[in-house]
C-alpha cells in the first residue's frame, strides 16, 4: 500500500495540482515566518528605542507614595530601578524668584534614553550623564537668563542651597507639552528632605521606573497590577494619547493588515488548487472502487499525499524564510540604523500553525467529497452531482478564513471588515457576471470580429467555471490593491503629517509687545514662524449651569463624587478664525468675526464630558468667570506635531483677558547660538525642543514603509499563484474546445486571439469589482481602524481594471497558448 501511495504521489507531482498546493503552503509558511520574524523584531527594536521617551520600560505613576516593596521586587527580578519625585517650587538666585518644575531623581536615572548635560551656559558640547551628585542642580537653559546666573553659581530651593553644575540639553522623559510654562530643575532625590518644600497638601508626582528583559517585565506586571490603587497607573511607551504612542499603534495596525492579506492570498491559492486536484480524481477514485478498493484505502492514499505535501512544504518554507531573513535583516539594520533583536519562538509557531491551517482547512472539504464518489461514475459521468456540494464547501472555507483572520489578527473588527467586504464583492460579482453573460449571448451574433465572437461564446458556455475563476481573480487583485494603496497612499499621507521642515520647536509666553520684534528677528534669520495663537489657561467649572468634578480621571473625592464629570484640570484655551491645520468641523458652524461668546470643542473631549451642541460652558480664569455656547465640534489629528486645543473661543472672550502667545517654527541645525541670543534678549520666553521626538516618529513611519514594501512583494507572488491556479483549473475544458475548433479548421492565430480576448474580458471584470471592493475596504479601514479621514483613491479605478486585464491575460495566455502549439493528433492523445 505504501508503495502504491508513493508511486501515485510521484505521478501526481508531474500533473501540477499538488505542486501548486505545495508552492502555496511554502509561500504561506515562508511569508508568515519571514514577516512575523522581521516585523516582530522591528517592533521590538522600535519599542526598545521608544522606551527612551519614558526613560524606562515601565513606569508607575502616582500622586502619592506607593507603599509597595518595588525596589526589592526589581532587584529580585533582575530589573533596573530608579525613582523620581516631581514638584513645583520657587527657585531663588541673585535676588530673583522664578517658578520652576523640580525633578528629583535617584542615581540610576535614566534607565533608558540620553540625559545630556552641558557644562556651559549656552552652546558647548553636551555629555551623557546618569544621576546627579547631592548638592548640585542642573537647570533648563531658560532659567540661566531669567535668574541671570552662570555655571558654578548658587541656587536656592526652599531651605536648601545648590551649586549650578550644568545646563539640561536633552531630557529623555521630558513631557511633550508645549504649554509647560515652568522650566526644569534636576536635583538628587536625596536632597528633597533638606529643601523642606514637600509638605502635606503639596502637588507631587511620584515615578517608579523599571527596565529589563520582557519576561521579567511581564512578571513585574503580574505582581504589580493587582496591588495598584485606582489613582496609580502602570504605563509603557504604548500608553496614553501621545503622538509617539499613536504612531506606534498605527504602525502595528499597518503591519498586521499587510500580513493578513499575504496569508489570505496563499490560502486562496491552496483552495483553488485543491478543488482542481479533486475534480481531476473523480474518475480515478471511481475506477479504484470498481477494482475493489475500499473507502478507507482511498482515504489513506489521498490523505497520505496531502500530509506528505504539507510536511515537506512547511519544512521548505521555514528553511527558505530563514535563508532570506539574513540579508533582509542586515539591510533593515543598515538602512534604519537599528539593532534587531534575535527571533524568538513566535515566528516558528505562527508559520507552522498557518501551514497546517492552510493545508488542512482548505483541502479537507473537497477531499471529503472525493472519498464519496460512486463506482457508477465510470459509466455515468454525472452520477456524483449530488455528492459534490459546493455550497457546504464554500461555507466551510468561509468559516476557515474567518477563523484564520481572528487567529492572526485577534481583532474582530478587522476580521469582519475583510471578510464582509469580500463576501459582498463575491455576491456583486455573481450578479454582474450573470448580467454580462446574458448580454453577451444576446449580442454575440452582431460582433464582426470572429475571435471576439468565439471568446464571448466561450465565456457563456463555461459560465459556471468562469464565475469561480472570477471570484479567485477578484480576491487576488482586491487584496493586492489594498496593500498597494496602503503602501502608496496611506503611508504617504502619514509621512505628510511630518514633512521635511516640520516645526521642531515651540515658543510660548510671547507678549503682545514682543510679537513684532520676534517676527522681525526670525524673518531676518530666514526662519518662518507659524501663526501665533493667544493663550489663556482656564478651568471648566460648569456645563449648562451644573457644576462639574475637578478630579482627574482615576482619582476619587467624596466631595465631587456625585458631580458631573469635568476636565479635571486647567485647559489651554485659545482663539483663531482660521481653522487650524488638520482640524475639521464635524458638526455645527465654525467661528466667525461676528461670533460672540461661542466655542468650538474637540469631538472626543465633548463625548467624554457628554457635551452637546448649544450647551453652555462656564470657565474660570483666575477669579473671573465667563460662559460660552458650543457652536461646533472639531476632529483633530494629534499626530501632526502642530499646536492644537480642546477648546477654541470666539475672539471677544480672549480679548477680555491678558494672554501670551504660542508659535512654532523649524530651527535648522547650527542655529543654536543664534537661538541662545534670542533667549537672552527675551528671557520670559518658553522654548520647547521636540526635535528628538519628531525624528523618532519619522523613523517609525520609515520602518513601517520598508516593511510594507517587503510584504507587497509577498502579496504579488501570492496573487500570481492564485491567478495561475485559477487558469490551470480550466485547461482540461479548453483542451476539448481547442480540439473541436482545430478539427473545424480554426487557425492558430484565430484561437490565440480568442484566448487573449477571453482573459482580457475576465480580467477587466475582475479588476473593476476588485477596485470597488478594495475602495470599500480602505474606506472602512480609514474610518474604523486607522481613525483617519476617508479618501477616495482614484488611481484604484484605473489600476484595478488595468492590472486585471494585463495580469489575467498574461497568466491565461501563458498557460493556455501552449495548447495551441500542439497539433490535433497531440491534443486528442492528451484528452485520452
Amino acid at each position: 500500500m505504501n508503495s502504491l501511495i508513493w508511486r501515485l504521489f510521484k505521478a501526481e507531482l508531474r500533473r501540477g495540482e499538488l505542486t501548486i498546493i505545495a508552492a502555496a503552503i511554502v509561500l504561506a509558511v515562508s511569508s508568515v515566518w519571514l514577516f512575523t520574524s522581521i516585523t516582530d523584531r522591528m517592533e521590538q527594536a522600535i519599542f526598545n528605542k521608544s522606551g527612551d521617551f519614558i526613560a524606562a520600560d515601565r513606569v508607575v505613576r502616582s500622586a502619592h507614595p506607593v507603599e509597595l516593596p518595588m525596589a526589592e521586587q526589581a532587584q529580585e527580578l533582575g530589573l533596573g530601578y530608579a525613582e523620581q519625585l516631581l514638584f513645583p517650587s520657587m527657585v531663588y538666585a541673585k535676588d530673583k524668584l522664578v517658578l520652576a518644575s523640580v525633578k528629583s531623581v535617584s542615581s540610576a536615572y535614566p534607565l533608558k534614553g540620553s540625559l545630556r548635560i552641558s557644562q556651559q551656559k549656552a552652546a558647548g558640547e553636551a555629555q551623557l550623564r546618569s544621576g546627579i551628585q547631592q548638592g548640585e542642580a542642573w537647570l533648563a537653559e531658560r532659567l540661566f537668563y531669567q535668574l541671570d546666573i552662570d555655571i558654578g553659581d548658587k541656587l536656592e530651593i526652599g531651605e536648601a542651597e545648590f551649586v549650578v553644575s550644568g545646563r539640561i540639553v536633552n531630557e529623555p522623559d521630558a513631557p511633550f507639552s508645549v504649554f509647560m510654562t515652568a522650566p526644569r530643575v534636576i536635583i538628587s532625590i536625596d536632597d528633597v528632605v533638606k529643601t523642606q518644600v514637600v509638605q502635606p497638601g503639596s502637588r507631587l508626582a511620584y515615578r517608579y521606573m523599571f527596565a529589563g528583559a520582557d519576561e521579567q517585565l511581564e512578571r513585574l506586571e503580574d505582581w504589580l497590577k493587582p496591588l495598584l490603587k485606582e489613582n496609580q497607573r502602570l504605563i509603557t511607551v504604548r500608553s496614553g494619547n501621545s503622538p509617539l504612542a499613536n504612531s506606534l499603534q498605527r504602525a502595528q495596525q499597518f503591519l498586521l493588515l499587510a500580513g493578513l492579506i499575504g496569508v489570505l492570498l496563499a490560502s486562496a491559492a491552496i483552495a483553488v488548487a485543491s478543488r482542481l486536484y479533486c475534480q481531476r480524481h473523480y474518475d480515478t477514485v471511481a475506477m479504484f472502487k470498481v477494482l475493489g478498493a475500499s473507502k478507507q484505502q482511498i482515504r489513506r492514499i489521498y490523505l497520505g499525499h496531502l500530509l506528505t505535501v504539507m510536511l515537506i512544504s512547511i519544512v521548505i518554507g521555514i528553511v527558505l524564510a530563514m535563508l532570506l531573513q539574513w540579508p533582509v535583516a542586515h539591510y533593515i539594520e543598515k538602512l534604519l540604523n537599528i539593532a534587531l533583536p534575535s527571533a524568538g519562538s513566535l515566528p516558528y509557531a505562527m508559520a507552522v500553525g498557518s501551514g497546517i491551517i492552510c493545508g488542512v482547512a482548505f483541502t479537507l472539504p473537497t477531499l471529503a467529497q472525493l472519498f464519496d464518489i460512486a463506482p457508477l461514475r465510470v459509466i455515468r459521468r454525472n452520477s456524483d452531482d449530488a455528492v459534490v456540494k459546493p455550497f457546504w464547501v464554500g461555507l466551510w472555507m468561509l468559516l476557515s478564513v474567518f477563523g484564520l483572520l481572528l487567529l492572526y489578527s485577534r481583532s474582530l473588527k478587522l476580521s469582519l471588515i475583510l471578510l464582509g467586504v469580500g463576501v459582498l464583492a463575491v455576491l456583486a460579482l455573481l450578479v454582474i457576471s450573470q448580467l454580462l453573460l446574458w448580454l453577451a449571448k444576446k449580442y454575440a451574433t452582431r460582433l464582426s470580429d470572429l475571435s471576439l465572437k468565439i471568446a464571448v461564446s466561450s465565456l457563456y458556455k463555461r459560465a459556471k467555471q468562469n464565475r469561480v475563476q472570477l471570484i479567485g481573480f477578484t480576491v487576488a487583485i482586491k487584496l493586492a490593491l489594498v496593500v498597494w494603496v496602503i503602501q502608496q497612499d496611506l503611508i504617504s499621507e502619514w509621512q505628510q503629517q511630518l514633512p521635511e521642515g516640520a516645526p521642531n520647536h515651540f515658543m510660548y509666553n510671547i507678549s503682545e509687545q514682543q510679537k513684532p520684534q520676534l517676527t522681525e528677528r526670525f524673518t531676518q534669520q530666514g526662519i518662518e514662524l507659524s501663526p501665533m495663537y493667544p493663550m489663556l489657561r482656564g478651568r471648566l467649572v460648569a456645563i449648562n449651569g451644573e457644576a462639574v468634578s475637578q478630579q482627574r480621571e482615576g482619582e476619587y473625592s467624596e466631595k465631587d463624587s456625585s458631580r458631573r464629570r469635568g476636565a479635571g484640570r486647567e485647559l489651554n484655551l485659545s482663539s483663531t478664525l482660521n481653522l487650524p491645520y488638520r482640524n475639521e468641523i464635524v458638526a455645527g458652524e465654525w467661528l466667525s468675526p461676528s461670533s460672540v461668546a461661542q466655542a468650538s470643542v474637540e469631538q472626543d473631549f465633548a463625548e467624554r464630558l457628554d457635551i452637546k451642541l448649544n450647551d453652555s460652558l462656564r470657565f474660570m480664569v483666575g477669579s473671573q468667570q465667563f460662559e460660552v455656547k458650543v457652536s461646533s465640534f472639531r476632529s483633530i489629528d494629534w499626530n501632526t506635531m502642530q499646536p492644537n486645543f480642546f477648546v477654541l473661543l470666539s475672539p471677544d472672550i480672549i480679548q477680555s483677558f491678558p494672554s501670551g502667545y504660542l508659535t512654532s517654527f523649524y530651527l535648522p541645525d547650527g542655529s543654536g547660538e543664534w537661538m541662545a541670543d534670542i533667549m537672552s534678549r527675551f528671557p520670559t520666553l518658553v522654548l520647547i525642543n521636540v526635535k528628538a521626538l519628531i525624528e523618532q516618529l519619522s523613523q517609525v513611519v520609515d520602518q513601517v514603509a520598508l516593511a510594507l514594501r517587503l510584504v507587497l512583494v509577498v502579496v504579488l507572488l501570492a496573487s500570481s499563484l492564485v491567478l495561475y491556479a485559477q487558469v490551470q483549473s480550466s485547461l482540461a475544458e479548453r483542451r476539448k474546445q481547442t480540439v473541436i475548433l482545430r478539427t473545424l479548421g480554426a487557425s492558430g492565430k484565430l484561437l490565440r486571439n480568442a484566448v487573449i480576448y477571453e482573459f482580457v474580458i475576465l480580467g477587466l471584470l475582475a479588476g473593476l469589482i476588485a477596485a470597488a471592493a478594495a475602495q470599500t475596504v480602505l474606506v472602512l479601514l480609514q474610518l474604523l481602524v486607522f481613525e483617519i479621514k476617508a479618501t477616495i483613491s482614484w488611481d484604484l479605478w484605473l489600476l484595478g481594471p488595468l492590472a486585471g486585464m494585463v495580469l489575467v491575460a498574461l497568466m491565461g495566455a501563458g498557460a493556455t497558448l501552449r495548447l495551441l502549439k500542439q497539433n490535433s493528433a497531440q491534443l486528442v492523445r492528451s484528452l485520452s
